[in-house]
């Protein structure tokens, strides 16, 4: 019986050998999984952060590449306009020598009474309207210079001349006017400037 007791007292023992190692098991699969969970915890927030830092970096290159393609748009229009203004400004600065060419006609007319009353004369007359017409329409507008204050931004000297009685230095004659188109100088007047006479001793 004895022998029966103490097999008893170490199957409990053992029992309780079993159970203490069981529950220190489990304690140990609770501290595991904590653990593990804990690092995976810290894991994934670690990729959230870089993925939000690569987010914001996206963003960031997309907002330049916006702002990049908005201003190559701006700056293409421009230098479109830019290209159309002067190819503009270089056909009617090329058709003021025709301008020109029909003033001379006309003066040279004028001198004889005869030519002024023919038809030619008056085909050249009204071809020269058209033109100035035509310029006008295109905002180039003729810039006033005869009798007017000499202006090296306007006016292009040929010649000074002495005039008596001149207090300034004026233009006394054109040679080929001057066109301004719209608020931009298009060609300088060719002038003869008038300078004040200097006392004789």
């Amino acid at each position: 019986m004895e022998e029966e007791i103490k097999e008893n007292s170490e199957d409990k023992k053992e029992e309780e050998n079993v159970e203490a190692e069981a529950a220190e098991n489990n304690e140990q699969s609770e501290e595991n999984i904590e653990n593990n969970t804990e690092d995976e915890i810290t894991a994934l927030k670690k990729r959230i952060e870089e993925l939000e830092n690569e987010s914001a970096d996206m963003k960031n290159k997309y907002m330049y590449a916006m702002a990049e393609a908005e201003n190559i748009r701006k700056r293409t229009a421009k230098e479109k306009i830019d290209g159309i203004k002067r190819a503009n400004k270089e056909l009617l600065l090329s058709l003021l020598n025709f301008m020109d060419n029909f003033e001379r006609a006309l003066k040279a007319g004028e001198k004889e009474e005869n030519i002024q009353n023919s038809e030619y004369y008056k085909g050249i007359a009204l071809i020269h309207k058209q033109f100035i017409d035509f310029m006008h329409d295109n905002g180039v507008s003729e810039i006033e210079s005869l009798g007017e204050e000499f202006d090296p931004n306007v006016h292009e000297a040929l010649t000074m001349i002495e005039v008596p009685n001149l207090d300034k230095e004026k233009v006394v004659e054109v040679y080929a006017k001057g066109y301004k188109l719209n608020d931009e100088l298009l060609r300088t007047a060719k002038v003869v400037v008038g300078k004040p006479a200097t006392a004789k001793e």
